[in-house]
């Protein structure tokens, strides 16, 4: 992305009453806080040329799991690449249970940019490789006419590495990850269940992290820049 790219996705676009807002991070205690654990499928892996097919956000409030508060859709393609898409799927179909009627009755881009941030509103945001889902939610959300998403996000990875320091080797990915930690998980590679197995994670984490003494945001984000060796440049 060249860095006009970056400036334009910022600040050409609406942003509405009901734009999310970014997380501050303060003293919120983590055994209180609420998080949006997001997960998302599309086409391929690049933004520029594959397609969102559905989005996952799964709620973690009060080191719990409350399964009412969970949000979910596909993506309806618009009707000039509704044809392309059907080519598009290819392996999706398989690996993501998407098929074509199933994203052909979804949702529009603006409707589900709109619920997704109503529902996530001013949470931080956690996803396992989360520049995958930040790029294409961002791309989504210019091509839907809105300004850049303003959501703080965390990579799981390193919330996972901070609640286990002593694995060694660290754990690669979701599968080695819930493997690692006995998490049973039914199904994988859809949206929905990828996102839930990933909360489940990350509520055992939890009390980990507090027991280190990383119980508030603020303490969680400067643990996370040490890990990464960003103290003094955070992003």
């Amino acid at each position: 992305m060249s860095l006009l790219d970056w400036v334009a996705g910022r600040l050409v676009g609406e942003r509405p009453d009901w734009w999310p807002a970014r997380a501050v991070m303060n003293d919120q205690p983590l055994l209180s806080d609420r998080w949006i654990i997001l997960d998302s499928e599309s086409t391929g892996l690049s933004p520029a040329r594959d397609r969102l097919l559905s989005v996952a956000a799964v709620t973690l409030a009060s080191a719990s799991l409350p399964v009412a508060e969970q949000w979910y859709a596909t993506l309806s393609p618009t009707a000039g690449a509704a044809g392309e898409l059907a080519q598009d799927l290819g392996d999706s179909v398989l690996i993501h249970r998407l098929t074509p009627g199933l994203i052909a009755g979804g949702m529009t881009l603006r409707e589900a940019i709109e619920t997704m941030c109503r529902f996530v509103g001013d949470a931080p945001v956690l996803a396992f490789h989360h520049g995958h889902d930040r790029a294409f939610l961002n791309r989504a959300a210019r091509q839907a006419g809105f300004v850049h998403l303003p959501w703080h996000w965390w990579e799981v990875s390193d919330v996972l590495a901070l609640a286990w320091p002593e694995s060694d080797p660290r754990p690669q990915g979701l599968d080695a990850w819930l493997a690692a930690q006995g998490v049973p998980v039914l199904e994988r590679h859809h949206a929905q269940e990828d996102a839930w197995a990933t909360a489940l994670l990350l509520l055992k984490a939890l009390p980990r992290l507090v027991a280190r003494g990383i119980d508030t945001r603020a303490k969680l984000q400067a643990a996370v820049l040490e890990l990464r060796g960003l103290r003094r440049w955070p992003v």
